[in-house]
C-alpha cells in the first residue's frame, strides 16, 4: 500500500517573503507634506502687487527645512511650540544658516548670516523686519502695517469700521487715500490736491521679503551645509551675560539683543544706527533706522506714527492725518477729508 500517494503537499509559505509579481515593482508612497510654515505659497494673498514694474515685493525664497547632524544644536521648522510664557526655548539654526532666538513671553528673534534681523511677538502679534544693509524695513502691528524700500515708504492703517487707510511716501510727497474713499490726494509742497496713485497689497507677510530679500547665504547656488557650520561658529562666538536688574542679553553676530524681566526686546546694530524694539506687555513697537522711524502701540493711547525726512503720518484709531512740507490733510473720525 502506497502512502501519500494521494495527498498532496503544499509548500510553506514565509510570510516574509514576496511575491514575485511585486518584484522589481517600486510602490508610490506619498510623502508627508512638510511641516514649515513659511513658504513661497504661505501668502494671505496670491495675487500680484503692483508696484509700477520697479520692484516686485514679497519674493522670498521657499523654506526647506533639514535635520543638522549637530550635538548642541537643531533644526528650527518655525513651529511656534512654548513650554509657558518665562520659558527661553534656546537657539536653532535653519539650513540657510539663520540663527533663532526664542525668548520668554513668546518672543522670537532671527538673525542672518548677512546680519538682517526679523523679530516676531507672538503675543501681541508683531512682526519686525530689517533687511541685511537696512535700506528696507517692515513693521507688522494690530494698528497697520508700514513697509519702507528704498526711498518709499507704504503704509496702511487698520481701522475698526473696515475703512482701511492708505498712505505712501515718495518724491512726490505723500499720496493718501481710503476704503471708502474714490479718490488719491497728494499733499506736496503746494498743497492737497487730487492726484492719481496705487497703492500696494500689504495683506502679506512681506516681512519675509525684507529678511529674506538680499542675502546672499539664500541664494540657491549658495545653500549647503557650509551655512549651518558657518551658523554654529557665529554661535560659538556670540556672548550672553545678565544684567543685575534681571536683563539678559545677548551679543550675536555683531548684534545686541536684550531682554527685560517684563519682556521688552531691544535690537541694535551698527552701534544702535539701526533699532528694533517690542513689548509683549503692552503692545508697543518701533523700527528705527537712518531711513525711517515709526511707531505703534495699543491700549487706550492706541496709535501708528512714521516718519521719513520731513513727511509724517499719524494715525490714533479715529483720526488719520498726513503732513509734507508744512501741510496738513487726512482724515478725521467721521471718515471725512480734513484739510489742516
Amino acid at each position: 500500500m502506497e502512502k501519500g500517494a494521494t495527498k498532496v503537499y503544499r509548500r510553506k509559505e514565509n510570510l516574509s517573503q514576496k511575491p514575485k509579481s511585486s518584484e522589481g515593482i517600486r510602490k508610490e508612497i506619498q510623502r508627508p507634506r512638510s511641516r514649515s510654515v513659511y513658504t513661497a505659497n504661505s501668502f494671505a494673498s496670491d495675487e500680484p502687487l503692483s508696484l509700477r514694474g520697479e520692484i516686485k515685493p514679497y519674493e522670498g525664497s521657499s523654506w526647506m527645512p533639514r535635520i543638522v547632524p549637530c550635538k548642541n544644536y537643531f533644526i528650527d521648522e518655525y513651529n511656534e511650540i512654548w513650554h509657558d510664557d518665562t520659558a527661553i526655548g534656546g537657539c536653532s539654526i535653519s539650513p540657510h544658516g539663520v540663527i533663532t532666538l526664542r525668548l520668554h513671553d513668546r518672543v522670537r528673534v532671527d538673525i542672518s548670516l548677512d546680519r538682517s534681523i526679523r523679530v516676531v511677538n507672538n503675543k501681541s502679534g508683531i512682526v519686525l523686519a530689517l533687511s541685511a544693509s537696512g535700506s528696507s524695513a517692515a513693521l507688522l502691528h494690530p494698528n497697520g502695517r508700514v513697509y519702507q524700500y528704498g526711498s518709499r515708504v507704504e503704509i496702511l492703517a487698520h481701522d475698526a469700521a473696515g475703512n482701511g487707510k492708505y498712505a505712501k511716501m515718495w518724491y512726490k510727497g505723500v499720496s493718501f487715500t481710503s476704503d471708502q474713499c474714490a479718490l488719491v490726494y497728494l499733499v506736496d509742497s503746494a498743497g492737497t490736491r487730487t492726484t492719481t496713485d496705487t497703492f500696494l497689497d500689504l495683506s502679506g507677510d512681506f516681512s519675509l521679503n525684507v529678511f529674506y530679500g538680499e542675502g546672499h547665504h539664500f541664494d540657491p547656488a549658495n545653500y549647503g551645509p557650509h551655512n549651518i557650520n558657518e551658523a554654529i561658529a557665529v554661535l560659538q562666538e556670540s556672548n550672553y551675560w545678565n544684567t543685575d536688574d534681571g536683563t539678559d542679553n545677548w551679543m550675536i553676530n555683531g548684534i545686541r539683543i536684550s531682554q527685560t524681566a517684563d519682556g521688552l526686546v531691544r535690537i541694535g546694530r551698527n552701534s544702535n544706527k539701526f533699532s528694533l524694539r517690542t513689548s509683549p506687555s503692552n503692545g508697543s513697537a518701533s523700527v528705527s533706522t537712518p531711513f525711517l522711524h515709526c511707531t505703534g502701540s495699543m491700549g487706550q493711547t492706541r496709535h501708528l506714527f512714521v516718519r521719513r525726512g520731513e513727511r509724517r503720518m499719524h494715525y490714533d484709531g479715529a483720526s488719520f492725518i498726513v503732513r509734507n512740507a508744512g501741510h496738513s490733510a487726512g482724515f478725521d473720525d467721521k471718515q471725512q477729508l480734513k484739510v489742516y
